[in-house]
């Protein structure tokens, strides 16, 4: 999805995504300098869900 969603959004649509049967994973770090690990980090957290969110 790529966006920056407010919480109240983002509840609303972690509640539909749900009753889909899709399974959320979040996860959240500092990406100050994005590197290497980071986007391991984000690829192994997607592998574990449909959804990932990502808090910042």
């Amino acid at each position: 999805m790529g966006k920056l969603i407010d919480l109240d959004s983002l509840v609303l649509l972690r509640e539909r995504w749900r009753r889909e049967g899709k399974k959320v994973v979040f996860t959240n770090g500092c990406f100050d300098i994005l590197h290497r690990g980071h986007v391991e980090l984000l690829k192994a957290a997607k592998a574990l869900g449909d959804i990932l969110i990502v808090g910042l």
